[in-house]
């Protein structure tokens, strides 16, 4: 049977500024409780661990990371590079739109014209012998919500919102509206999940917000989203946080 792998090419407090240099955006921010000394941000192939290196950290906690206007391009490289450290039966392929703002669990048919959406990876930070020790950032509302990314939703979720940094070679729209019969795992108790997703999508980068807006709390065990939104932001909200975690 062949298998489809899908490439997704999609913090330590840190204040953050997005500017057009050089007709590439750069993200530049400052780790305001940074002691960790020079780190490279990096990402890493599944099968292989090969890195890619996106920017840098010095010792006062400075970074900055370029996003390419041609990015697609260095997207395409590396899944070219990942498919040849693939396993046999595996086939490294881009999202489209369609798929990357599905409801949950929703079949989605990818067809000939849809738009192929990249972006930035999961960003490590490596310590200056090449560890991947001072945590995976977030760009977060608040430091649970990174908890809560990186346990993989496993722990309690509070109401805020996390970003990501999507890259899409034309413009796009979403509107649609989800539901999702979810049970809490206490006893027969069961609640609705529902996402409302209004995009309007341009050529290039764009800022993607999701919006934990109400949680639920069931009987007993976690705290579930209850309401959530994924909108697109013009620029980086005033109260971003950017969160490192680490075990």
């Amino acid at each position: 049977m062949k298998i489809k792998h899908t490439f997704f090419c999609s913090f330590l407090l840190m204040l953050f500024q997005i500017q057009l240099v050089n007709a590439q955006q750069e993200l530049r921010g400052k780790i305001s409780n940074y002691t960790s000394g020079p780190s490279q941000i990096e990402s890493f192939d599944r099968f292989s661990a090969i890195s890619q290196i996106w920017g840098e950290v010095n010792e006062e906690g400075d970074f900055s990371i370029i996003l390419e206007d041609n990015f697609l391009e260095k997207a395409r490289e590396m899944a070219k590079e990942a498919q040849g450290n693939a396993p046999k039966g595996f086939t490294v392929s881009f999202n489209t739109v369609s798929e990357s703002f599905a409801c949950p669990f929703e079949e989605v048919e990818t067809k000939v014209g849809d738009i192929v959406v990249s972006g930035l990876p999961e960003l490590t930070l490596m310590d200056e012998m090449g560890n991947p020790t001072n945590g995976i950032l977030y760009a977060v509302s608040s430091s649970g919500i990174a908890r809560w990314l990186f346990t993989y939703r496993d722990e309690n979720v509070s109401s805020g919102y996390y970003l990501e940094f999507y890259y899409l070679e034309g413009p796009a729209t979403v509107k649609r509206e989800c539901l999702l019969e979810t049970y809490t795992g206490a006893g027969e108790e069961v609640f609705e999940e529902s996402t409302s997703i209004d995009l309007e999508l341009q050529t290039g980068w764009n800022i993607i917000r999701y919006g934990i807006e109400e949680v639920f709390t069931p009987a007993a065990g976690k705290v579930f989203p209850l309401k959530l939104t994924v909108t697109r932001l013009e620029k980086l909200p005033e109260d971003l946080l950017w969160i490192a975690v680490k075990e």
